[in-house]
């Protein structure tokens, strides 16, 4: 017996220390199961707040596509109105609304101001919208006036506001353009040059253009971060649209045709990554051709379907 003791001593040590191991180990496993199943029931909650966060995204893309489709139709209703009737220019429409005695550089502005006014006075009579009513500013060299954007104009200015529904376009740009000597355009030294006097003319039928897209809320529909691009390839299209007009009345000189298309390329840029990209060289082109050579206002709402 003597002999055995010591044997049964050492497995009852064993079984003492195994019986020891099961009793700690158990809680260690205990807490990775609990830990298994709170990470099982994180992963079903995020899944269930991903599924609602997808469908809320859902809700949000539909209502940007009702409004985008609303919009669209909006602009569609409206210049297919516009398309009742395209007429012809005549003297019998006063000239927008403007003070003091003009000559040279700001005489001619006015001259072509009128004959737009005239030209979308007359196409909104027929499509039975109310008459477009905007004012203008020739700033002469050196004269910086504040305006209702913020921003002042100067004699290099050539926008409109919004803010104030008046036309801003400095002497020095018009000048330089119509005498073809104006450099550094974003697209010229790729494109060529903004020159002559339907150069010109294109700059103011353009800005007419935006002010035509306020009066039919056009412009509402710009939200802070959107691009520019869209309503100013727009407007150069509506522009387009004019000198078609003139071109049917007779109105257009040899290669005033030509002056245009070689300032819509001028003023195109290349930041297409910036909000405030107006069209390269080669849609400011084209956007103008669109309202050209179809002479339907109409046409021009497809800059604003995408």
């Amino acid at each position: 017996m003597s002999i055995w003791r010591p044997v049964v001593a050492v497995l009852l040590a064993v079984l003492v220390l195994s019986g020891c191991g099961d009793s700690s180990e158990r809680p260690v496993r205990d807490r990775v199961e609990r830990l298994r199943e709170d990470a099982r029931a994180l992963r079903e909650r995020a899944e269930e707040r991903v599924d609602r966060v997808r469908d809320d995204v859902q809700g949000l893309e539909e209502d940007a596509r009702r409004i985008g489709r609303d919009l669209e139709a909006r602009v569609r209703r409206a210049f297919e109105d516009l398309e009742r009737a395209v007429p012809r220019a005549d003297g019998r429409t006063a000239p927008p609304r403007g003070a003091g005695e003009e000559d040279g550089i700001d005489a001619f502005l006015t001259g072509v101001l009128g004959r737009v006014d005239r030209y979308w006075s007359r196409t909104f009579a027929a499509a039975d919208l109310p008459e477009p009513r905007v004012g203008y500013r020739w700033l002469a060299e050196g004269e910086t006036v504040p305006t209702g954007c913020g921003s002042p104009a100067d004699d290099t200015s050539a926008f409109y506001c919004p803010g104030d529904d008046t036309i801003y376009v400095g002497r020095r740009i018009a000048d330089g353009v119509f005498r073809g000597v104006l450099r550094g355009f974003p697209g010229e030294a790729a494109e060529g040059r903004a020159i002559g006097d339907f150069g010109v003319a294109y700059i103011v039928a353009h800005e007419y253009a935006h002010n035509l897209q306020a009066e039919l809320g056009v412009l509402d529909s710009r939200r802070r971060g959107a691009s520019a691009r869209p309503f100013e390839l727009q407007a150069d299209c509506l522009a387009g649209a004019w000198g078609a007009s003139a071109y049917r009345a007779g109105e257009l000189q040899e290669g005033d045709v030509e002056e245009a298309l070689s300032t819509a390329l001028a003023v195109g840029d290349f930041e297409v990554g910036s909000q405030e990209h107006h069209g390269t060289p080669e849609e400011r082109r084209d956007a103008w051709l669109v309202g050209f050579e179809t002479g339907e206002p109409r046409r021009c709402s497809v800059y604003l379907e995408a």
